[in-house]
């Protein structure tokens, strides 16, 4: 038994409108459960001693390590997690509140995420709205082209940003620094 070609592509289109309506919200889930534990991972309080200059270097230095979701400022020889600038949502420094040229650094990476996190969300998401439609459409139609090529585009712009904000984020670590005994 044959099934006519009409029929099988009504199916296919079918199949497909059913696995979009099931992967789009988990998408969105998994975006908002990553804003979530990018936002609950930053440190909020300040360590006093290192603010006042009597804190020796090997305990109080800040140093960068890499985190699922960005850049973890860590204290310490021990690698105590005071901060992260995150890839998905850029929040306060705090950390940096103390010393002028590191929290002027800080402020700028973290502004050049949160413009940085933005093109990266949108391309995302707009890639993933060009896949769904083209497969729901059953083949890449213009629309779906063009928000493909807007996501790509978007997020090909976010990389460099990304890389900026890392290096503003290093040099406010390194005026910190500068200012322990």
């Amino acid at each position: 038994m044959t099934v006519p070609r009409r029929a099988a592509t009504a199916i296919a289109r079918a199949i497909a409108r059913a696995i979009a309506r099931a992967i789009v919200p988990a998408i969105a889930l998994g975006i908002a459960l990553g804003i979530t534990l990018g936002a609950a991972s930053r440190a909020s309080a300040q360590d006093s001693l290192a603010t006042s200059g009597r804190c020796p270097y090997v305990r109080c230095a800040l140093g960068i390590a890499p985190a699922w979701n960005g850049l973890a400022v860590v204290r310490g020889a021990g690698g105590e997690r005071v901060a992260t600038l995150g890839f998905f949502r850029a929040g306060a420094l705090p950390v940096f509140a103390a010393h002028d040229s590191a929290r002027y650094y800080a402020a700028r990476a973290v502004r050049v995420r949160r413009i940085a996190s933005v093109l990266t969300d949108v391309g995302a998401l707009a890639l993933v709205g060009g896949t769904v439609r083209a497969i729901g459409a059953g083949g890449l139609d213009r629309s779906g082209r063009v928000a493909m090529a807007t996501g790509a585009a978007a997020f090909a712009v976010s990389v460099p940003l990304q890389f900026a904000a890392d290096g503003h984020l290093a040099r406010a670590v390194w005026w910190f620094n500068a200012a322990l005994r």
